[in-house]
């Protein structure tokens, strides 16, 4: 056959394996070698002495590997004949000729320049590295990577990049988890609705204060009109809000800049609504998104929500979908974090002290 040696010639290539692998020893493919060779002259010994198929000795020696047996029968019949058993040696595939297409000097010039770039225009590594790639900076072509990979990992490799995390930690402890402490104290944010991340026929916007309330646009009137509707739910069940704790979102926040001349202080018809019904309104500190984190975590419940919806929804299923999540989630869900109990059954036994 092709891929079995002769028998004639099976005892001598025995041989001459024999004493190859001994002078072999130390090479560190060696017992990976011997290994398949082994495997093969087996293959070869017990095909002319059994009366079976190549595909069951194959099964048996190669592990039903038959690319294997092939490749290597093929390549110790050629190191065979060819006098040259050294062709069956494992080669590295480790590149013999390294390039370094960069040198240190200008790993350390990029680096330089992210730290600076990070300190004066608060950047971040994929706006300089498109600025550098489009020659912005004074840093030849030559000298950035072309691949944003090696990029990250340059910077992420400099000392400089532990005390920036370090520094983002300390500056995250600053601004401490937002815990209520009593009933009335609520979070508000809104949420986008895309088309492409959530069954619906177009985009939509929901303002969440306890209730979940569906508009077509952000903006003040309607974030009035969501904290008008859970001020409304709230005095069902004698409860009182006392303080709205939101994001600096322009809806929401007063605007220090809108008189450049006199540069005063114009408060928001947001927060003159909640001023005249008697509602302290508190806004988060810059960045720090875990002061309304109770809000943003419910957030993402929503991804989770429309998961196995395929009809698109317009604003009214959008909302009787909504408001029917809402009723599960306040007065059927158990939480563990409540004790497994609802959250309507532990609001009761606050408002029954």
């Amino acid at each position: 056959m092709k891929y079995i040696i002769s028998q004639a010639d099976l005892a001598d290539l025995k041989a001459k394996i024999q004493i190859w692998l001994s002078a072999k020893r130390h090479n560190p493919y060696y017992y990976k070698t011997k290994k398949r060779i082994t495997a093969y002259l087996n293959l070869c010994t017990y095909f002319y002495i059994e009366e079976t198929t190549l595909t069951k000795l194959i099964k048996k020696y190669f592990k039903n590997a038959t690319k294997s047996f092939y490749r290597w029968a093929q390549k110790i019949m050629t190191a065979y004949y060819s006098d040259n058993l050294d062709l069956l040696l494992f080669k590295t595939t480790k590149p013999q000729n390294l390039n370094y297409q960069y040198n240190l000097n200008s790993r350390k010039k990029v680096c330089d320049l992210y730290f600076d770039y990070k300190n004066l225009q608060a950047g971040g590594i994929w706006s300089l590295f498109n600025n550098l790639t489009i020659g912005f900076h004074d840093v030849k072509n030559s000298e950035v990577p072309k691949n944003i990979k090696t990029f990250y990992r340059w910077i992420k490799s400099d000392p400089r990049w532990k005390e920036l995390k370090q520094q983002i930690k300390q500056t995250k402890r600053h601004f401490k988890r937002y815990e209520v402490s009593e009933i009335g104290l609520l979070q508000m944010d809104a949420k986008t609705i895309t088309t492409s991340n959530f069954p619906v026929d177009k985009k939509y916007y929901i303002y969440d204060c306890t209730i979940a309330q569906t508009y077509v646009s952000l903006g003040t009137n309607n974030a009035i009109n969501a904290v008008q509707r859970a001020i409304y739910d709230f005095k069902k069940f004698g409860i009182e809000i006392k303080r709205i704790r939101t994001d600096n979102a322009p809806e929401f926040t007063t605007n220090n800049w809108s008189n450049k001349k006199s540069y005063k202080v114009k408060e928001r018809p947001f927060t003159t609504f909640l001023s005249r019904n008697g509602i302290v309104h508190k806004t988060t500190p810059i960045r720090s998104p875990q002061s309304n984190g109770k809000i943003e975590r419910f957030h993402q419940y929503y991804t989770k929500l429309f998961y196995s919806k395929d009809t698109k929804l317009n604003q009214n299923e959008l909302q009787h979908y909504l408001n029917k999540y809402y009723y599960f989630y306040n007065f059927e869900r158990r939480h563990s974090s409540l004790n497994t109990k609802t959250p309507f059954q532990t609001l009761q036994k606050f408002l029954t002290k």
